[in-house]
């Protein structure tokens, strides 16, 4: 049950901040509320900065809109610490809440066909981390691997891979080659990608020859592909809408995965809630 505190210091509005719309935002935080079992506030000693539903906004907002913990302790009044500590303690809580959600959304595409694609996460060069520069790319960063329905809406992403690996390897390194393992099986609903998916299961075009050129039929086959497979694209553009997978990563390498699932639950959450 809803108490005072969740709405303790409640902003009218938050979809700018959070790219949610409000009715979201207020389902989050009753999720979060209940794996909290109800207690956000202490019974005893002090009291939080700051009451529970602007905490899961800050929290959202770091990773929508990627800005220092500085500039958004200045914005919603607490310290630099104060935001460290709510992001640690919340953002593992958000996954949960869309996990189940987001497995039912995974079940769902699983009944027809799927376009997969790669995109860089910037992390900029790590020290002792080898393999993160993308000569495709020409940046340092980490190759995703993200799957979507036929009408663009993000249903997956993968494990995060050192940005060198070419998309091709980087489908069976994330995990996604054996999650959608029925897809890539001949007579299976199908998975569609462009020519950096040549020699995996995935279905895509032909490449033309060299010093030749591709028949009619070849060239109209590779246009309808690269006319649906274009899908994933939109998916890709509003998933990076999160910024912290499109403006550079600050934090530790390790704790990326996690993060990386949040978003992709908070996305799907976005997109088909």
């Amino acid at each position: 049950m809803w108490t005072k505190e969740i709405n303790e210091g409640q902003p009218p509005r938050c979809q700018a901040m959070t790219g949610l719309r409000g009715d979201q935002v207020t389902d989050l935080v009753g999720g979060v509320f209940d794996l909290l079992d109800g207690v956000w506030q202490p019974i005893r000693g002090r009291r939080r900065a700051l009451g529970l539903y602007r905490a899961v906004v800050l929290t959202l907002y770091l990773m929508r809109r990627n800005e220092a913990q500085a500039v958004a302790a200045e914005l919603f009044g607490c310290s630099q610490s104060t935001v460290s500590r709510i992001v640690r303690r919340l953002r593992p809580l958000l996954r949960q809440v869309t996990a189940d959600f987001a497995g039912q959304i995974r079940q769902q595409a699983k009944r027809s066909a799927v376009l997969v694609d790669g995109f860089l996460a910037p992390t900029g060069n790590r020290t002792g981390v080898p393999e993160l520069f993308s000569g495709k790319r020409h940046t340092c960063g980490l190759n995703i691997q993200a799957v979507s329905d036929l009408a663009g809406r993000l249903v997956d992403t993968g494990l995060p891979v050192p940005g060198a690996r070419h998309d091709s390897k980087a489908l069976a390194e994330s995990g996604i080659a054996d999650r959608w393992a029925n897809h890539l099986r001949p007579g299976g609903p199908g998975m569609l990608a462009d020519l950096g998916y040549l020699g995996t299961a995935a279905i895509t075009g032909t490449r033309k020859p060299r010093g030749g050129e591709l028949g009619q039929v070849r060239r109209a086959c590779n246009r309808a592909i690269n006319s649906t497979r274009a899908a994933v694209e939109r998916a890709i553009a509003h998933l990076v809408n999160w910024k912290v997978l499109d403006t550079g990563w600050r934090g530790r390498l390790t704790d990326f995965p996690e993060v990386l699932r949040t978003v992709t639950g908070l996305e799907i959450y976005r997109t088909w809630g």
